[in-house]
């Protein structure tokens, strides 16, 4: 008869239990989210350290059932076992995410833009709205032109090239506004030079402008 222990020698030992959780779930509030363990040992147990959440495991506790109705982060962790060695914990975080953040509001200078626009008696103004946009988006390329060196240089480009895309009258109170924006974004002495911070803050608002304008309806 061969020993036991020689038996136990030569089979080996008997490898260590093991358990694997997804390291990530997301889900939305009171949705129910399935986790499933993929373990070695016949049985699992589960823990979750919140009471702001629920945790179903199934009779055969390979898969829980998850669900909270809060937005936050939850640790759930579970084990398996071989005979009596347990093995170490396996640790999924679930994330519950909250509604979308509601868009920003607009702010006073667009919504101002829009009553302006829209209290403009003008039958066709879909047209000039479209050229004033494009004036703006060309006046950002203005900024960085070496010929272009006080502020008083820039507005007379602006005025040059607006004048070439739209009549005098068109869109009269949508301009003005934009012109008190400019004037106060910007120094108001045209003599003061177009240093690299200057120029590029007008080049941002410029910017800005044109995409209000294009988003005016």
């Amino acid at each position: 008869m061969v020993p036991l222990v020689l038996v136990s020698f030569a089979l080996g030992q008997p490898p260590a239990p093991s358990i694997k959780l997804p390291s990530e779930v997301t889900g939305q509030p009171g949705r129910i989210l399935q986790l499933k363990a993929e373990a070695t040992g016949p049985h699992v147990r589960w823990f979750l350290a919140s009471d702001d959440a629920d945790l179903v495991p199934f009779p055969d506790g390979k898969v829980a059932l998850f669900s909270s109705p809060k937005a936050g982060k939850y640790t759930v962790l579970a084990w398996t076992a071989a005979g009596d060695v347990p093995s170490d914990a396996a640790k999924c975080v679930v994330t519950i995410a909250g509604p979308p953040a509601p868009p920003p509001a607009p702010s006073p200078f667009l919504r101002d833009l829009q009553k302006l626009y829209a209290d403009d008696a003008t039958t066709d103004k879909a047209g000039p709205l479209a050229q004033l946009a494009a004036l703006y988006h060309e006046a950002v390329t203005f900024v960085v032109k070496a010929d272009v060196a006080t502020t008083s240089d820039l507005a007379a480009r602006i005025r040059a090239a607006g004048s070439t895309l739209l009549a005098a009258d068109a869109l009269v109170g949508v301009r003005k506004r934009i012109a008190e924006e400019v004037a106060k974004e910007l120094s108001t002495d045209g003599d003061k030079p177009l240093d690299a911070a200057t120029r590029a803050k007008a080049a941002k608002l410029f910017e800005q402008i044109a995409t209000h304008l294009e988003e005016l309806k």
